[in-house]
């Protein structure tokens, strides 16, 4: 953590709501302590709170990186870290790998420098993804993007080093004034886009908490990006989020705290990507899981690669339960 640190027309909240309820349905046979005092699972729907169109990005050549440096934070832990089951030996296992497989990994055809960690924040959760013309990468507050020739086996670096907010620019509130890091890239295969997000803690450690999200108007990352800004919550810190790519919807999983370090269950949300891709008011549902089992975190959920599931197939969320 950081500084801490194509629905096919079917309605959202009705169903998608189905869908994620089918997936979380067999955590309700899950052992509860303190989730048995809190009210039921129920979905939470909010729309953006503002959306636009931005500037194209490579007219904004000239913004600098930031100054900041040598900042280090203790990420905070799960519940589950402090198990006394899960740090016991396991029991022998032959199958067990106990050093690396020398297996015939095939050489990459050329590399590159990317972005340092300029800003000296620590950890610096390292982030990026490529598509055919272009890599993206965003490094802790910094984001930078490479026009790729895959001819010659060649990078050339188009944009930044520019603080990620800087994608922001323009748009108000949290999102513009807030480079609070934690950041997402990810190439969307199905539709040639490029998706990104960070999250924004204008208050830290008080609420309220954001979750600012910016899909590339084209397949080129410099170009135009529809922007969007959703409240998560006034009361639960959207700490470590991860995005996966699904044909019906963006999903996000995070940790919550509340009071900045008190521990408050692991979160699903899922928002409406084919609004995203045309720059439309685009809706989020959210699940707060602590009401199921309040020890789940660290939970992720399925990215996409390669060609999309058939039609319907539900997405998964993934955790190991060392409980």
């Amino acid at each position: 953590m950081k500084h801490l640190h194509d629905y096919s027309g079917r309605q959202l909240d009705l169903g998608v709501c189905l869908l994620i309820l089918g997936i979380f349905a067999w955590l309700w046979g899950a052992h509860v302590t303190r989730a048995q005092t809190l009210p039921p699972l129920q979905p939470v729907l909010r729309e953006a709170y503002q959306y636009d169109l931005s500037p194209a990005l490579r007219a904004n050549r000239s913004a600098s990186p930031l100054l900041l440096r040598g900042e280090s934070f203790t990420p905070l832990p799960l519940p589950k870290a402090t198990n006394p089951l899960s740090m016991a030996q396991p029991e022998a296992d032959p199958a067990l790998q106990t050093s690396p497989a020398q297996a015939n990994m095939p050489a990459a055809d050329f590399d590159f420098e990317g972005i340092s960690n300029i800003n000296g924040v620590l950890p610096p959760d390292t982030n990026g993804d490529v598509g055919p013309n272009h890599y993206v990468q965003w490094v802790n507050l910094s984001l930078a993007i490479w026009q790729l020739d895959r001819v010659n086996h060649t990078a050339s670096l188009v944009f930044g080093p520019v603080p990620g907010n800087s994608l922001w620019s323009g748009f108000g509130g949290a999102c513009e004034t807030s480079n609070d890091g934690d950041p997402i890239v990810l190439y969307d295969h199905l539709a040639n886009r490029w998706f990104i997000s960070q999250f924004a803690l204008p208050n830290f450690p008080n609420g309220p908490y954001y979750q600012c999200i910016a899909v590339s108007q084209s397949s080129d990352p410099t170009g135009a990006w529809y922007r969007y800004g959703y409240l998560f919550s006034n009361t639960k810190m959207n700490d470590y989020p991860k995005f996966g790519v699904w044909p019906d919807g963006y999903y996000m999983s995070v940790n919550q705290f509340t009071g900045s370090s008190a521990w408050g269950g692991a979160g699903a949300v899922v928002f409406e990507r084919d609004k995203m891709l045309t720059g439309q008011a685009a809706r989020m549902v959210y699940f707060d899981l602590e009401s199921v089992d309040d020890r789940f975190g660290g939970m992720r959920q399925a990215d996409l690669d390669g060609p999309p599931p058939a039609s319907g197939t539900a997405k998964y969320f993934v955790e190991v339960d060392d409980y």
